[in-house]
């Protein structure tokens, strides 16, 4: 019997092109097709979410892995209920820290015109914008996207989480729960292919670098005290469900 597809989740700084193309390593050795539909996005003049929901025509239930979608119109994608899904998480508070500086200084920019024209308005806008309140401007699209991710895992009954934090600090751990989700095994040969892959270490920290620095709790040394809270206390919650307060 063929393998259920697979689907990854997530949100935008939470490890996420990493942790796909860790996957995708994966499951290309145990025989998965690969169609990461997210490469679709940076020349297309469609938003990420019309590109999503409108594949789903075309998406196979068995053999294919689908890359990973960041993205709340997970929520208008039926077909993942008949998919293997992966959901990787981050502490919120650290998405935001790392994508001010991201899309700021080191993020690259999408070919196609219209989104060019868009991502270098933000650019612009962030430039007016401290940390702080980058932050809170922001903090609320990350609690849809945890509570759209939290109804996800609950209602789903074939399922894993994965944490960013994890992912860089016990990456071993992290490595043998999707290699025991999938059916696939870390072999040497697979090892040795994932080598680069798996070094998270940074020697200090770069702001415009895209791997600026990894070490979870960064929002910690980035942001007030006062800001912290505000963010803690707004996604209460979501952040609850996933291990985070």
């Amino acid at each position: 019997m063929a393998d259920k597809s697979i689907i990854s989740t997530s949100m935008h700084k939470a490890g996420s092109t990493i942790a796909d193309s860790i996957i995708m390593d994966i499951l290309a050795a145990k025989g998965m097709e690969l169609d990461r539909i997210a490469l679709q996005v940076p020349a297309s003049t469609l938003s990420e979410a019309e590109i999503f929901k409108n594949y789903q025509t075309q998406m196979k239930e068995t053999g294919v892995y689908y890359g990973i979608a960041r993205g709340p119109y997970v929520s208008d994608m039926p077909i993942l209920d008949k998919l293997k899904v992966i959901v990787q998480v981050r502490d919120p508070r650290d998405c935001l820290t790392s994508a001010y500086f991201s899309f700021k200084k080191s993020h690259v920019p999408p070919k196609d015109p219209e989104k060019l024209k868009q991502f270098m308005e933000r650019r612009k806008k962030l430039e007016t914008l401290d940390i702080n309140q980058y932050a809170l401007q922001e903090s609320g699209g990350y609690k849809t996207r945890l509570r759209i991710l939290r109804e996800l895992v609950r209602r789903h009954d074939d399922v894993l989480v994965l944490k960013y934090e994890d992912m860089v600090e016990r990456t071993e751990q992290w490595l043998e729960q999707i290699a025991k989700f999938v059916g696939q095994p870390i072999t040497l040969a697979l090892r040795d292919k994932l080598a680069g892959k798996i070094d998270f270490a940074v020697d200090q920290e770069d702001i415009s670098k895209h791997k600026r620095q990894v070490s979870p709790g960064d929002h910690k040394r980035k942001l007030s005290e006062k800001t912290i809270r505000q963010i803690s206390d707004k996604m209460a919650d979501e952040m609850a469900f996933f291990g985070y307060v």
